[in-house]
């Protein structure tokens, strides 16, 4: 089961990367020379910081970049937000302290239309993608690893894992989907818990394509858009554009929500870091009963290992110290001092610990 997971997780995460990346130019966008902003010095010894972040139409990595922004302006730093080191890239970025990517259509269409001229950081990332950079898997197994790469905190951001059909298919697993050959339209994202779930169902693009059935794009969706399956592991009532679809939909639609087995619950805990969890009821409409499933909670604030101890100890205390104000963003983000030092292996920075175990967060 696992390695059927995992050839399923590498497939699907080189696809997501190829198709993550238009090339501007070609939809019509200014090319890359046109699309650059200058910032001025910036680096560590002028406590101007850039940091590899997102967009800013509440993007998570784009909310926690104006979280980092407005909370170490006290203490004498100016952050500048890379608003498309995104993606996958941001690891990279950070990893190599280079120059942020062109900008792409998405970019775009979220409201990114600058290129910051300059070297990176420190930057912002989902914790198990920090986690493949570091060790070089699955879509950094051809650059990585990124062992120069350090934790600074880990911000609690929870999702479930679900799955929801139209009522009408009269089905009680996604199993009967294969069983009975439903020519059904599955609206799934492109996360890692996502295509496994359909894998180990059966359900993948050829099975599903060969007795008439198809994958819906998730991206831009509406009210109107047709479905009969959706799989997510981004399931959430906020309204950040990775998350907000889910309203959308349960909304302007009856859905029915299904239970996963257990032998898929218990992979994906052991085979992709998700954590078991249980779906109350009313977390999104048509969600009728407590739900055992999978999710994951975790973006991450990390650095370099060049960064300066102080730099780090900082930005560590900035986030602590404000860290009431995360609950006040599109996502409510929240800080454990249980948890704001797990890199899930990726070390923590020197700094970083200096300040928490001072606050008695750690051993």
């Amino acid at each position: 089961m696992l390695r059927r997971l995992g050839a399923a997780l590498a497939l699907l995460l080189a696809c997501a990367t190829a198709h993550a990346q238009p090339d501007a130019t070609r939809a019509g966008m200014a090319p890359p020379d046109e699309q650059w902003v200058e910032v001025g010095e910036t680096g560590f010894g002028t406590n101007r910081l850039v940091v590899a972040s997102a967009c800013p139409e509440a993007c998570p990595w784009g909310e926690l970049g104006d979280f980092l922004q407005e909370s170490l302006a006290p203490d004498g730093y100016e952050i500048i937000l890379c608003r498309n080191c995104n993606r996958t890239e941001g690891p990279r970025i950070v990893g190599k302290a280079a120059y942020p990517p062109p900008l792409v259509a998405d970019d775009y269409e979220h409201g990114t239309t600058g290129r910051i001229r300059a070297k990176i950081d420190f930057g912002i990332t989902e914790a198990l993608m920090l986690k493949w950079a570091y060790e070089g898997k699955y879509i950094y197994a051809a650059d990585g690893p990124y062992s120069n790469l350090r934790l600074l905190a880990k911000i609690e951001d929870p999702t479930y894992l679900l799955v929801a059909v139209k009522p009408g298919l009269g089905i009680n697993s996604l199993a009967e989907i294969r069983e009975r050959r439903l020519p059904v339209k599955i609206l799934a994202d492109t996360q890692p818990s996502s295509m496994p779930v359909l894998e180990y169902y059966g359900l993948t693009r050829e099975a599903l394509e060969s007795w008439g059935g198809s994958y819906v794009p998730i991206k831009d969706i509406t009210p109107e858009t047709e479905f009969d399956v959706v799989v997510s592991s981004l399931a959430s009532p906020a309204n950040n554009p990775e998350s907000d679809y889910w309203t959308t939909i349960t909304v302007a639609h009856q859905l029915k929500f299904l239970d996963l087995d257990q032998e898929l619950i218990d992979s994906m805990v052991s085979g992709l870091d998700m954590v078991p969890v249980t779906a109350r009821w009313g977390v999104l409409r048509g969600v009728d009963r407590a739900i055992r499933t999978v999710g994951r909670s975790g973006e991450v604030i990390f650095a370099r290992d060049d960064m300066p101890d102080q730099v780090a100890y900082d930005i560590a205390r900035a986030i602590d110290r404000e860290r009431n104000n995360l609950i006040w963003f599109v996502r409510p983000y929240s800080l454990d001092p249980r948890t704001v030092g797990d890199g899930k292996g990726v070390p923590l920075h020197s700094g970083a610990a200096r300040y928490y175990r001072e606050q008695g967060y750690l051993d």
